[in-house]
């Protein structure tokens, strides 16, 4: 059995005097056992309609999404190129491609694989790190060159390298 104060807290009445004598003089017309009952009524129906309110806004754990297929060497490379071409922000620029903006550079394998993965599926995927076993055995390193304005221009230098066996 619950006390009063207990059924008052969960029922979200406030623990201020003020608070409770607010919920408690509704009742105050009725004679002493009705008021009490129609008093501890009033807060079960409470806790009763929240908890109700609670468990259909939860219904239980989120499902896990489906795991999805492990990418072909294909697709692998074909990201690699993508985002050697568009820099560290390669991930933005195709989600606003696979949304229909442009440059529109997405065609074939980069187009297949929104379909198989959905349009947000980069955000979670990260490239293989330069030298790595997906990566073929090829290292690529920021090589600055010097232009004919002074500026500097970036290229990736590529490093092949045949691993021991």
């Amino acid at each position: 059995m619950s006390t009063i104060g207990e059924l008052e807290r969960r029922a979200g009445i406030g623990s201020s005097p003020q608070e409770r004598t607010a919920f408690w003089i509704r009742f105050h017309h009725l004679n002493g056992a009705e008021c009490l009952k129609a008093g501890v009524a009033e807060p079960n129906r409470l806790i009763a309609e929240r908890e109700a309110v609670s468990a259909t806004a939860s219904s239980g754990p989120r499902p896990k999404p489906a795991k999805l297929r492990p990418l072909d060497p294909e697709e692998r490379q074909a990201l690699q190129a993508y985002a050697a071409k568009h820099g560290r922000r390669w991930k933005i620029i195709l989600n606003r491609v696979w949304m229909g903006e442009p440059p529109h550079d997405d065609a074939g394998t980069l187009r297949r694989l929104r379909n198989s993965h959905g349009p947000s599926w980069p955000q979670s995927y990260r490239l293989p790190k330069a030298g790595a076993p997906d990566s073929g055995g090829a290292v690529t390193l920021p090589d600055a060159a010097e232009g004919g304005d002074g500026e500097k221009q970036r290229s990736l230098a590529v490093i092949s390298f045949q691993q021991p066996g």
